[in-house]
């Protein structure tokens, strides 16, 4: 009986733990001072760094299995691309070079990176097959940026500067044809951070006009029936709940930024966070019941965890280093 409880407590014991996920970030909290990218439990616990660099390294995404991290890097010089594989910890020393770019993010396979790169002198989009090293350029030329997939991985929107103004582009990853891009929201304003709602037919953007102030707004996947959701402070950043109920935004409407959430059609808004710094990078969990959120201030940043329902929220890191970008395990 005794033995038969202690398997019992241990597989509890196990699958507890097996249900924690990890939040990666970027913290200055290191031998040499530069921004290195950590992990730690959902609760702050176990904190490690897996970036050995010399260069400073933030913004890391995980894949959508969860074992592996793609981060920015930049050497005064450049920006850069690495890849960490959490299964493979040579890589936390010595990570994979990915390419010259920034804002890396995955297909919703895990196949694909697409970051942004002025490699050709042309800041374009562009798509990295992991198996294979290859990449090649999807963007129309122009300076591009905010680029991100589509649920079904098939299109990809991005923000393109063609027209000379930053203007909301849908494309068609299946289409070889001259129509496979398309211009779906053209203004006097510049249209950037498009997003997708999980269904894949909302997409959320930022509308900033020429004072850099910016209007939340959302459309139909092909650009039409725009409605504005936040038009007061300025409000950019929207990402839609994985399961497609709240839309969650940063806005300065009352001061500082801080993140708000509402239902995708702007209904029931409410202010979520209000800590003395300025929030400006979260990132939803999986279960879409909690935000993760840097609370960035000079040089002292922490990263926070929040309860959507409850706003019940916690410190994860103190604020004895800069703590930023977070990212949390799907």
């Amino acid at each position: 009986m005794k033995i038969l409880l202690l398997i019992v407590l241990l597989f509890t014991t196990l699958t507890s733990y097996s249900q924690k996920k990890l939040i990666s970030f970027s913290s200055d909290a290191t031998k040499n001072d530069k921004q290195q990218i950590f992990i730690m439990d959902e609760d702050g616990d176990n904190v490690k760094q897996i970036s050995q660099l010399d260069i400073n390294c933030y913004a890391p995404k995980f894949s959508p299995d969860g074992r592996k991290i793609v981060f920015s890097a930049n050497n005064r010089i450049t920006d850069l691309i690495y890849m960490i594989d959490l299964d493979d910890t040579s890589t936390f020393r010595l990570p994979v070079f990915i390419d010259g770019g920034l804002d890396p993010v995955f297909s919703p396979d895990g196949s694909l990176l697409m970051y942004r790169s002025e490699k050709d002198e042309d800041n374009n989009i562009y798509i990295y097959e992991i198996a294979t090293g290859e990449s090649y350029p999807i963007s129309d030329g122009s300076l591009s940026t905010h680029g991100e997939f589509s649920p079904d991985g098939e299109k990809v929107i991005y923000s393109s500067s063609m027209t000379q103004n930053f203007d909301l582009v849908l494309l068609d990853l299946n289409d070889t044809t001259e129509k496979a891009q398309k211009t779906i929201v053209s203004t006097k304003d510049a249209e950037i951070y498009g997003t997708f709602h999980p269904e894949g037919k909302l997409i959320a953007f930022a509308s900033f006009d020429i004072n850099y102030k910016g209007t939340l707004k959302t459309c139909d996947i092909n650009g039409k029936n725009i409605k504005t959701i936040s038009s007061s402070g300025s409000s950019f950043n929207p990402k839609f709940s994985p399961d497609g109920k709240y839309l969650a935004f940063v806005s300065n409407k009352s001061g500082n930024f801080n993140i708000y959430i509402c239902k995708p059609d702007g209904s029931n808004m409410k202010q979520l966070t209000s800590e003395k710094g300025n929030t400006v990078e979260f990132e939803w969990s999986g279960d879409s019941k909690k935000i993760v959120y840097d609370d960035q201030q000079d040089g002292v940043s922490a990263i926070w965890i929040i309860n959507v329902e409850t706003g019940k929220k916690q410190n994860l890191t103190g604020t004895k280093a800069n703590n930023i970008t977070p990212s949390i395990q799907r």
